[in-house]
């Protein structure tokens, strides 16, 4: 992945590359904030495999279909 983004880098100027790099090392001393999600709103407390356990538990697949009779 670096290698990848090295061979892009290389036809950056040299100011550009200075201000990656400024940004980069800004980055690093700063607190890694919280992580965020696809959707802020949508944080999970449980794990994945409750939540999917609760969906599928949750479908009723010919639990309450009647038939009735004619």
């Amino acid at each position: 992945m670096i290698e990848a983004y090295s061979a892009v880098f290389n036809n950056w100027s040299v100011s550009s590359k200075l201000e990656l790099m400024e940004r980069l090392l800004k980055s690093l001393k700063t607190e890694p904030k919280e992580k965020i999600f696809a959707t802020s709103e949508f944080i999970p407390e449980k794990s994945a495999e409750q939540i999917i356990s609760e969906i599928r538990d949750s479908r009723c697949f010919g639990k309450t279909r009647k038939i009735e009779s004619f």
